[in-house]
């Protein structure tokens, strides 16, 4: 990110003119003088290549531009006066960070510390990746206690261990900073090229579908973006997306929205059958019924998971007991590699194995399997705004789901 762009000194200063509408009166707010708010403005307009105020009379409005991105900066800071302020968080008002000692306060150096503090959990570590001395560390971390009124860290011989206000603090640290960076975006997209980066948590199992049509439609529209596609265990993912690690996670929903702070979004369903490899002595019977299946071997799905449920579904239905395998797969490849080399069955997507089917190199077995609809869709931060290139690839996730529905 520009560091431009995360001097919150000249946001705020840039907020609270959009706020109240003069220099003189942000100035009367934020407690400096007139000249220093509007320097700060022209110092922000100069390094982002935009005029985001029109001065008018004795006051300023802003511009189209400066109102799409001081609406993010204004997010940044909402996000940063949960901390070190009257009753320990955010107000409603669009300049409640004014009292918030934490929003008032922070800086670049501050975040980055934080930052680099929760991932290493050590000063020594902290302070090698920002290329700084521990004692620089040591004397930010201190700044950021002081302005969050709080201990954020427990110091011990095995490092550090973040306090329950240090958890908020690195939490709305990481979601302003996820908001400033999406500002960055809006800035290249009004300027005609689009760029920024864009993250997509995957879970096993049916992603395959839409997501690789999904991201090249964009990719192939908006060469400038950067997308990454990181999978894993749906609660790393959850975390990870909660703290803006991530934009969006995909895959298997559950029945329920897992946090307040999360949205889930259908974007089709997906139906899961008995699959094995293409000579699997089962697969050359024309007729089957699930007592047939009784004495084989099964990958299972992992546990608590969408597919075990599905799995504890489709033999309850069948009246027989649950099979003792003790082997489980996360991974779709590898659950394909094992059917293919072994005599094993699996329960998934057809869909998912679309390719697989058609070469001939697994079937699905004719045994009806009797389950709940199964959502496949989007989980996204309750309050998250999509910046331009993010709101681009979850119309098409939404186009591509619409197409797999129609399908159905």
């Amino acid at each position: 990110m520009s560091t431009h762009l995360i001097d919150l000194k000249r946001l705020r200063a840039a907020c609270a003119v959009q706020a109240l509408g003069s220099t003189v009166q942000a100035a009367q707010a934020l407690r400096v003088a007139q000249s220093s708010v509007a320097r700060a403005i022209q110092d922000l307009e100069r390094a982002c290549g935009q005029v985001f105020f029109h001065r008018v009379g004795r006051g300023m409005q802003a511009t189209e531009e400066g109102t799409s991105f001081l609406h993010r900066a204004q997010r940044a800071l909402s996000c940063l006066a949960v901390l070190g302020g009257p009753e320990g968080r955010a107000g409603v008002h669009a300049l409640s960070w004014l009292l918030s000692r934490f929003a008032m306060g922070l800086g670049l150096r501050q975040m980055q510390v934080l930052k680099a503090l929760g991932r290493n959990l050590s000063l020594a570590g902290a302070a090698k990746e920002l290329g700084v001395g521990t004692s620089a560390v040591h004397q930010s971390l201190a700044q950021l206690e002081h302005l969050a009124g709080a201990a954020l860290f427990i110091r011990s011989r095995r490092g550090l261990r973040l306090t329950d206000a240090g958890e908020m603090a690195l939490h709305a640290v990481n979601l302003a900073w996820s908001e400033l960076e999406q500002a960055q975006q809006e800035l290249s997209w009004r300027a005609g090229a689009l760029r920024g980066s864009l993250v997509i948590g995957t879970l096993p199992f049916s992603t395959g579908l839409l997501l690789p049509k999904a991201v090249e439609s964009v990719l192939s529209a908006h060469p400038g973006l950067d997308i990454s596609i990181v999978d894993g265990t749906y609660d790393v993912l959850l975390q990870r997306l909660r703290e803006a690690e991530i934009d969006v996670m995909l895959g298997a929903l559950r029945t329920e929205v897992p946090a307040p702070d999360l949205r889930q979004e259908t974007l089709f369903e997906d139906r899961l059958a008995v699959v094995v490899r293409a000579a699997h002595p089962l697969a050359q019977r024309a007729a089957l019924t699930w007592a047939d299946l009784a004495d084989a071997d099964w990958v299972m799905p992992m546990p608590a998971t969408p597919a075990q449920k599905v799995f504890e579904q489709a033999f309850a239905a069948t009246g027989l007991p649950l099979p003792t395998s003790h082997l489980r797969v996360n991974s779709a490849l590898m659950m394909q590699a094992l059917l293919a080399q072994t005599d094993r069955l699996a329960l998934m997507s057809p869909r998912q194995v679309r390719r697989e089917i058609e070469a001939g190199l697994l079937r699905e077995l004719p045994v009806q399997v009797q389950h709940a609809p199964r959502p496949i869709g989007m989980v996204l931060r309750a309050d998250y705004l999509p910046p331009p290139g993010a709101g681009l690839l979850l119309e098409q996730f939404r186009a591509f789901g619409q197409v797999l529905r129609d399908q159905a």
